[in-house]
């Protein structure tokens, strides 16, 4: 695979592959659940019908079954693990119950976790460049993972010990691991009268008139317009990029592009526009729930992944923890607190049929969807995030559709 074109020596230039990640996939290197939702202001009234009563998330009590091959809690006794991630509020009480404490507990280990923001990947890299990384393990972006690794800073996985069996193939990566999946899917209003189900009928401003929200993002937006114009979602990559532009050109007028991921729901929940494609998480939140619907038929499933930079102190207990946090009982355990897809599939045998439902990983669910690919995105991302805010901001440089 080449590198991409701001790659200038044998390790990835740091400010290039800052800039670029300020464009790419999760706002910086929060997750869909991250440090932006530690103090959310609480939404203005909506032009909607007045809010409905939000059905009670689905909840389960902890799976408390042992997980195989860590059944001696002095394993790791004396060793420790620093975890990096951008977890805060609930989602990091998540992470720690289901992945830290108990790894700790499984195996004798001592577990702490960092908290980094919009400055996390470039801490890793200084890290790794400084030759003494304190951190063992990072959850970031999988679209981070293959740039990541190209420019020297990622240890390879090692799969003799991180058993790939019953993971996500497209996940499973020289460099890193799924560690949860969520997907970008359409969104409505719940109280519309006739519900849209595919990407055309987002595209078709005549049948399902109003604004659309799309993100401010070649990915998924590319990919979007493509299914809306005909092409099967397993031939979207590689990418038609005049036919891409094209189909946005005819909705060019009519879209909000946004840049905050929390942005579409509100706008659909307000009614300020009547469709829009957002993260399945975003639209599970207390005041939105009852207001939006999802439409998962061809949806983009993403993930964020577990990843050890190189040349850290701990690498082989940093492989038993990616070991662990991605067999069936740690990975259902933290979908029951979010409605992220497990790690493991075998975790959705452990979920009862309630919260399996809210999961992008549902069968189902994934059934109708597909899987972002990273490994084009790693290569066309500088070129494409480019060309889309040239497309954005100056309508003459729309390229034409053969």
């Amino acid at each position: 695979m080449k590198r991409p074109d701001s790659v200038q020596r044998s390790i990835l230039n740091r400010r290039a592959f800052l800039a670029t990640g300020a464009l790419l996939g999760l706002s910086g290197c929060a997750s869909p659940l991250g440090e932006d939702d530690a103090a959310q202001e609480a939404p203005e009234p909506g032009v909607l019908a007045d809010a409905t009563q939000a059905p009670p998330a689905p909840t389960q009590p902890p799976i408390a079954s042992p997980v195989a091959g860590y059944l001696d809690p002095e394993r790791w006794f004396g060793r420790s693990l620093i975890v990096a991630t951008a977890g805060v509020g609930d989602y990091l009480d998540a992470l720690t119950s289901s992945f830290f404490d108990a790894f700790a507990q499984a195996t004798g280990a001592t577990v702490r976790h960092q908290t980094f923001g919009r400055d996390g990947i470039e801490n890793l890299i200084d890290q790794v460049e400084s030759g003494d990384p304190v951190w063992d393990v990072v959850l970031v972006p999988t679209a981070r993972v293959l740039p990541l690794a190209q420019g020297g800073y990622l240890e390879p996985i090692d799969y003799a010990t991180v058993d790939p069996a019953s993971l996500y193939e497209q996940a499973a990566m020289q460099h890193g691991v799924g560690a949860m999946y969520y997907s970008t899917v359409m969104v409505s209003a719940a109280v519309v009268d006739e519900s849209p189900s595919t990407w055309e009928d987002f595209w078709d401003l005549d049948q399902f008139s109003g604004t659309r929200a799309l993100r401010r993002h070649p990915v998924g937006t590319l990919e979007f317009a493509l299914l809306a114009d005909g092409v099967a979602q397993n031939e979207v990559y590689p990418l038609d990029i005049p036919r891409a532009f094209s189909a946005l050109e005819s909705v060019r007028d009519a879209t909000i592009f946004y840049e905050d991921s929390k942005t579409p729901v509100e706008l659909v929940r307000t009614g300020q526009v009547g469709l829009g494609s957002a993260w399945n998480i975003r639209s599970v939140l207390p005041d939105v729930v009852s207001l939006v619907d999802l439409h998962w038929q061809g949806g983009m499933v993403s993930a964020d992944s577990w990843v050890i930079p190189r040349d850290s102190e701990n690498q082989d207990v940093a492989m038993s923890f990616i070991n662990f946090s991605t067999r069936a009982v740690p990975s259902a355990n933290f979908s029951r607190f979010h409605p992220f897809g497990p790690a493991n599939k075998d975790a959705l045998d452990l979920l009862v049929p309630d919260v399996v439902d809210t999961l992008p990983t549902a069968p189902d669910k994934l059934e109708v969807q597909f899987f972002e690919n990273w490994a084009y995105w790693a290569e066309q991302n500088d070129a494409l995030v480019a060309q889309f805010e040239d497309w954005l901001l100056n309508p003459q440089a729309s390229p034409e559709a053969d």
